[in-house]
């Protein structure tokens, strides 16, 4: 049985959450499906103030546990989960080979700008996602016949390399479920899980299906994923109505993505806009703005920074908060440009332009020359290779350690691997296996747009 939680208070929705899990028997088996990681194990971590021991909840994004459950299926048919990156990297390629076979007329002004791998990527992904065909495709105006083009590439890439991509794990994932898979059987809660896609929606029909109890919690506004929710066979909804507070920041959370005007109120000071001329200026400001909240008595552990852009604002914000004496923890890390990821695209780029001396001169600049042994012989790699931070890599890399620790995240790394891991995610790829060190390079070099002879 399916019961969708509909409310615009998100303590509202966390309460019912946490109310489903303790009523289950101690112990008992759960799926806790939320729409990061993080999130599901802060519900977790909340829980565990109140409760005297927790044991059997797992925990996984949508992502993660599509590919937990299909990891099995693609292994056996010699397939990899892709990541992000890797999803950007064949549409580089696609569109690189589609253009060369002049099938690009629409966007042939555009196919060489920087972003124009990134957008292809997310295009196809909603195609797939939407199962659209390229025949549907071809039989549109304008740029119809140049996404069939690009969708048909991004498939024969696909096939080439033996990767899936977030549609595929999917696909294969459902059809686990389907054959009986024993995880899928436990009750299972879906935290404002977003469902927009058809295959998402498959995928979410079967687990229903599957799982003993099925709890669903919904923000107001995701109309979509209400929609799709409601497709499913046996749905049950219930719409919460709280009354909203008399003050800015109650009524902001409550109308936020609602179509009602909302009525006036008292001013005050709970919610404050401002601008600012620039990202770094931004980040300065914000950082005041803590300090005069630390000075009416609140201390750091209750604030927080929600980013629009993590990987613009996070250094910034990371030197302005360090800079003032803040201490801060930043829930996906911060990334400082790495100089040996900017000497290795300096190796591309003078690949790419035949050799270029400048190109070269700019490598040696970044000091990433390993230094050779006294006998003359390159060094040795000593650590193992890191696996990005991809959800759907993460759980297709899992594997049991002997000698294992846990991070903030519940996710378990041997001590080798967390060294690898804190200094900017430098792995290295001596202990990867030949085949896919030859797929990440072919990724590397697709990405860059130079033909890798594959």
């Amino acid at each position: 049985m399916l019961r969708v939680l509909q409310s615009p208070s998100a303590a509202e929705r966390i309460a019912a959450a946490a109310e489903f899990i303790r009523s289950f028997a101690a112990a008992t088996e759960l799926l806790l499906v939320g729409s990061s990681r993080e999130a599901v194990d802060d519900l977790v971590r909340g829980l565990a103030h109140t409760s005297g021991a927790t044991f059997g909840l797992h925990r996984f994004s949508f992502t993660q546990l599509a590919a937990r459950l299909a990891i099995g299926r693609l292994a056996a048919a010699g397939v990899t989960p892709s990541s992000v990156v890797g999803a950007e990297a064949l549409a580089a390629r696609a569109a690189y080979e589609a253009s060369v076979r002049n099938e690009l007329p629409y966007f042939a002004p555009v196919t060489k700008f920087p972003g124009f791998a990134h957008a292809t990527a997310a295009t196809i992904g909603d195609l797939r996602a939407a199962g659209v065909a390229g025949d549907r495709l071809d039989a549109l105006e304008e740029s119809g016949p140049d996404h069939a083009a690009l969708l048909e590439c991004f498939q024969e890439q696909m096939e080439r390399v033996l990767v899936a991509d977030r549609t595929l794990l999917l696909q294969a994932a459902l059809e686990e479920v389907r054959t009986g898979a024993d995880l899928a059987r436990h009750p299972l809660l879906l935290l404002d899980v977003p469902v927009h896609s058809a295959i998402e929606r498959a995928f979410l029909v079967e687990l229903a299906s599957a799982a003993k109890e099925l709890l669903c919690t919904c923000p107001a506004g995701d109309l979509r994923s209400l929609d799709n929710l409601k497709m499913v066979p046996g749905a049950q909804e219930n719409a919460a109505t709280p009354v909203p507070k008399d003050s800015s920041l109650a009524r902001l959370g409550f109308y936020l993505f609602s179509e009602t005007t909302p009525p006036e109120g008292r001013l005050d000071d709970e919610v404050v806009f401002y601008s600012a001329p620039g990202e770094e200026r931004e980040s300065v400001e914000i950082v005041r703005r803590i300090l005069a909240e630390a000075e009416k008595g609140i201390p750091f552990d209750r604030m927080a920074v929600l980013l629009r852009a993590p990987e613009t604002y996070g250094g910034l914000m990371e030197a302005a908060m360090r800079r003032a004496g803040i201490p801060a923890y930043f829930a996906r890390g911060s990334r400082r440009p790495d100089p040996s990821g900017r000497a290795l695209l300096a190796l591309l780029a003078c690949a790419a332009e035949g050799l270029s001396a400048h190109r070269f001169a700019e490598y040696l600049s970044f000091a990433q020359v390993p230094s050779l042994a006294q006998d003359g012989a390159p060094p040795e790699s000593k650590t193992e290779f890191v696996p990005p931070e991809d959800d759907a890599l993460n759980s297709a890399f899992a594997h049991p350690m002997t000698n294992t620790s846990q991070d903030e995240d519940g996710d378990q790394y041997s001590t080798e691997r967390r060294e690898g891991g804190t200094s900017g995610g430098r792995g290295q790829l001596s202990r990867l296996h030949p085949p896919k060190a030859i797929y990440f390079q072919h990724l590397v070099l697709g990405a860059r747009g130079i033909p890798t002879g594959r």
